[in-house]
């Protein structure tokens, strides 16, 4: 009897946790793989979602999903925040009374981190969102909808604004190419952002989550073996991963110390800091469900259980 078909679609095939599923490497026990791309849940079976627009369906009551603690894609957003070099912004307070742009998990994580870590005041931050996006969270915040801005990455015409001055900082998934071309108009918020981000983690304990592994429920109800066999796949293109960086002939080149970078991680942030499974991430996934409440993303706290599959939940190791 021939294998059912799992349909898995990635928003980021190229990225390296994920990329060991579409060259091949990896398969899922018990299924005929068929990789695509992510145009939205209606075409596949499983995905890596994004956290932020879990919260959100979770949070309004239609969320035919299930998750997998798997985590492929983890950036720490504190250097995400870009600010043009004339705005006088030289710390995380002098937002307070600028026109700053925000969308997506991103922004959910560098909200969190500017509100409960830095103590910055929210409601003295002018916000601009895409359109269909801008709302407000909560009292006192006001957001600028930017009908010209569309979608979730808006690439070069946000990026233009900053340049121009016409918003002040920007806070959002990728970096902008006038920080990848070391533009002198533009610069990060924290320009020591490694070490910054660093001591985030030892004061909180947070690593973000951006995706997270989740299938179709009506998928699961007709296959219940389908989130174990999935989250088993994923800690091995992990590992797969990590060993293309780390092991005997490292993919990586053009950098000539990518293992002393590992090595220095697992110094600071534990052997097993990319792990797949929900002990070792419970404070993260806290955070999430914290700042997702204080964001309008979800009207009330939501619980980070009720977002996975329990076996899978329960299934050890890393």
């Amino acid at each position: 009897m021939a294998n059912p078909k799992l349909r898995l679609g990635f928003r980021e095939p190229e990225v390296d946790t994920n990329r060991p599923f579409v060259d091949g490497t990896v398969q899922v026990e018990g299924f005929d793989l068929e990789i695509s791309d992510f145009h939205g849940p209606e075409t596949i079976d499983a995905w890596d979602a994004s956290f932020g627009g879990l919260m959100r369906t979770k949070g309004k009551g239609n969320h035919p999903y299930v998750s997998i603690p798997a985590y492929p894609n983890r950036k720490f957003r504190i250097a995400y925040i870009f600010v043009n070099n004339a705005s006088g912004i030289d710390g995380p307070k002098d937002l307070e009374g600028k026109r700053v742009f925000v969308s997506s998990t991103a922004g959910v994580w560098a909200r969190g981190a500017l509100q409960n870590y830095y103590g910055v005041d929210l409601t003295r931050v002018r916000w601009c969102m895409p359109h269909p996006e801008a709302e407000s969270w909560g009292d006192g915040i006001e957001v600028e909808p930017l009908p010209h801005i569309k979608g979730p990455q808006p690439g070069e015409p946000l990026d233009e604004m900053l340049l121009a001055g016409e918003v002040d900082a920007v806070i959002e998934p990728n970096v902008l190419p006038s920080i990848s071309r070391r533009d002198p108009r533009v610069r990060r918020l924290f320009q020591d952002y490694k070490n910054e981000e660093l001591n985030y983690y030892k004061a909180t304990g947070i690593f973000p989550i951006s995706h997270m592994a989740t299938l179709k429920q009506d998928f699961v109800d007709k296959y219940p073996h389908a989130p174990v066999a999935l989250l088993k796949a994923y800690r091995q293109a992990r590992d797969v991963a990590l060993d293309r960086l780390y092991g005997a002939d490292p993919e990586i080149l053009i950098t000539s110390w990518v293992a002393a970078a590992i090595d220095e991680q697992r110094e600071a942030m534990g052997e097993n800091y990319w792990s797949y499974n929900i002990a070792d991430n419970v404070t993260s996934l806290e955070a999430m469900m914290t700042f997702a409440h204080q964001f309008g993303l979800t009207k009330e706290k939501l619980e980070y259980q009720d977002f996975f599959h329990p076996e899978a939940a329960a299934l050890e190791g890393v």
